[in-house]
């Protein structure tokens, strides 16, 4: 295999690509090209004879890793097995699977998500006889979460009541042998510090390290990152001060000067030439982003064609900015015939999808909705399904460790402790443990616990019995009335019936598609049914491609459309006036958060703000367009796109036309 990187890539990117030894820091721009840069680097440093197994390349979401493993395959025409391209936290998980004992941990370690670790927390507070309705346990998480990954040292006010949680959560994660998210991280950085074998080999193994998107990573991440590159200082990282829009999660962008710092050898490129979208377009984010003075100092360039200008709509109100953008697509679609998977419309929060969604609705649109919660990861959901996995499967201990006191039985920590320790000795499943523990005489637990326990095994058991005639439906109702699962919502949520009511009408939800998927498979059950479900807990489903994608702004990053909306382009949405109150510095995210939005589309953008719109109380209040389209030459902007909003009458004929399409 032999390479021309002066054929395949642009100047800058070829000179990017063949320095391989050394330190690196490339500074590359919206649409540059680096993914392709990055491919070629790697491949080249396979054709300099540099082992598959010594390099590692790292970047933020499965996807990027599996397409960046896949160019180079493809480049290299090489298996390449040996060789380590994924995440930050996948890549500290195969660390964890290797070496967690040395932390006191065992191998079968179980990833708690988001909706465990609330679970846990509530759990936990009830133990110390707090009230759980005198807590935010989403914000408590999110102080924990900044807490063990040390973007804050202590808890404002040293308030007693949350360190004693904060610290019983600490011990439960570990008694229950349980790791979170930022454990993925957190551990592997305290593993190298208490085990320097460890780390040399790690090391050793690593010796050509690639990180992307290095403006993602957080001072954790940076410091994993750098331990293992210390010692032969082969590291290259490629990121865009200008993208850094993710500080809410721990992303710091002022990583590139500790990297300076650390790094004084480094050699730096710079990829400003787009590959992606319209002269004007670029116009404009250039001369928005230049507003930011902690930048590292770039220009986007195409020698492509200036395009069209950027189209700016004046809604009267939200309703109206909905299907005036719907309307566009749908002309755009049929006039120029543009696949609606080409169109991203943008917002600024969540709060703004509802009326687009549903203007598309009515449209007969097709869409797909990012960031949004599946049913599956509602607590109430998986609380009972990990009950249901448990009667098909009572070796299945990550599932008991969740339900064990769900609702709380009196099986504490201690408890717990003693039966995973019996378990482990034994080489036996959790659950057969605690049969053992529920009717022998000596029990190392005793009293109520041990009455509890053995209940709970009892109750396992008659399900188990229950389900040989293949009601799955209903036995899922006999475990939510034994249980007192509608007992225990009106305890943590005392005050709130209709969210109870909510809760108990998705457990019923449940229970119907369960009884559908057994009569429609009369050869399956529900051991099928559960085993249908993917690891994030989604049914699989066909996804179709020509949907328009509906999105928050932060979640189209890395993205790109033939055609962008963006709608809600208003002071208050963004800048968005909640991070301005936390703090007046946030305004420079702010507008990164925007350059970003503007850099998705290749060929057409149209800017909406609305002249009212509706609070979250439903109060109409006057709406002015955002500051930053002052940053912007008013000569890119064209007032209108050609469109007529419908009138009412018009939209009611829509909408019945829709609806005897499909016969209603």
């Amino acid at each position: 295999m032999s390479i021309d990187l002066a054929r395949e890539l642009n100047s800058e990117q070829a000179a990017a690509a063949s320095d391989i030894d050394g330190a690196s820091l490339i500074i590359a721009g919206a649409g540059s090209g680096k993914t392709r840069m990055i491919t070629y680097r790697i491949a080249n440093m396979l054709d300099k004879g540099i082992g598959e197994a010594n390099i590692l390349a790292l970047t933020f979401t499965n996807k990027a890793a599996k397409e960046m493993g896949d160019r180079i395959r493809e480049l290299t025409g090489l298996p390449l097995k040996r060789l380590t391209a994924t995440t930050f936290h996948s890549f500290g998980l195969g660390l964890l699977k290797q070496y967690i004992q040395y932390l006191g941990y065992k191998n079968n370690f179980t990833i708690y998500d988001t909706n465990d670790n609330m679970a846990l927390v509530r759990q936990v507070i009830t133990s110390l006889d707090l009230e759980v309705s005198d807590y935010n346990i989403f914000s408590l998480l999110q102080l924990f979460s900044d807490l063990k990954t040390g973007r804050v040292k202590e808890i404002q006010n040293k308030d007693g009541a949350l360190y004693q949680i904060y610290s019983e959560w600490l011990l439960c994660q570990k008694a229950y042998n349980v790791v979170d998210f930022d454990d993925l991280i957190v551990l592997p950085v305290r593993l190298f510090e208490k085990r320097p074998d460890v780390l040399e080999a790690v090391q050793e193994r690593y010796r050509y390290i690639m990180v992307d998107e290095f403006q993602d990573t957080s001072l954790l991440q940076y410091r994993f990152i750098s331990m293992i590159a210390r010692k032969y200082r082969n590291i290259c990282v490629v990121g865009d001060d200008d993208q850094s829009i993710y500080s809410w999660r721990g992303a710091n962008y002022r990583n590139i000067l500790s990297f300076e710092e650390d790094f004084p050898e480094r050699r730096e490129y710079k990829l400003e030439r787009n590959y992606r979208s319209s002269g004007n377009i670029l116009e404009a984010a250039n001369n928005l982003i230049v507003h930011n003075k902690e930048r590292k100092s770039k220009k986007l360039w195409t020698d492509g064609e200036s395009g069209s200008m950027i189209y700016v709509i004046s809604p009267s109100d939200e309703e109206e900015e909905a299907f005036l953008i719907a309307e566009g697509i749908k002309k755009r679609h049929r006039e120029k015939g543009v696949s609606y998977g080409d169109f991203g419309i943008l917002v600024r929060t969540n709060g703004l999808l509802a009326s687009l969604e549903n203007a598309l609705m009515e449209n007969g649109i097709s869409c797909q909705v990012s960031g949004g919660s599946s049913f599956f990861d509602r607590k109430e959901i998986r609380d009972l399904i990990c009950y249901l996995k448990l009667v098909v499967n009572s070796d299945d201990d990550a599932s008991l460790l969740r339900i064990i006191n769900t609702p709380r039985r009196g099986i504490g920590r201690t408890s717990v402790e003693k039966l995973r320790a019996y378990a482990e000795s034994r080489k036996i499943p959790l659950f057969d443990a605690m049969t053992e523990f529920a009717y022998a005489a000596d029990s190392p637990v005793k009293g109520k616990s041990q009455e509890s326990i053995r209940k709970l095994s009892a109750q396992v058991l008659s399900w188990q019995n229950a389900l040989k005639d293949r009601q799955s439906a209903r036995l899922l109702g006999t475990i939510i009335d034994e249980i007192g699962y509608r007992e225990m919502l009106y305890e943590e949520y005392p005050d709130k019936p209709k969210l109870i009511d909510f809760k108990m009408k998705s457990l019923d939800f449940l229970s119907g598609r369960i009884s559908r998927f057994e009569k429609n498979n009369p050869e399956l059950g529900l051991r099928d049914y559960l085993n249908l479900m993917s690891l994030d807990g989604k049914e699989n489903s066909d996804r179709e491609d020509d949907k328009v994608n509906l999105m928050t702004m932060h979640a189209s990053k890395g993205l790109e459309f033939d055609t962008v909306y963006l709608a809600g382009i208003e002071d208050n949405i963004i800048p968005s006036s909640r991070a301005l109150e936390e703090d007046p510095k946030n305004i420079d995210e702010e507008r990164r958060l925007f350059y970003v939005a503007i850099t998705r589309a290749r060929r057409m953008l149209t800017i909406s703000h609305c002249e009212h719109r509706k609070d979250r109380m439903g109060e109409n209040h006057l709406a002015l367009p955002s500051r930053f389209l002052e940053e912007i030459p008013q000569s890119l902007f064209t007032e209108d796109e050609g469109l007529v909003a419908e009138n009412q009458e018009d939209r009611i004929g829509m909408l019945n036309d829709l609806l005897g399409k499909y016969g209603f």
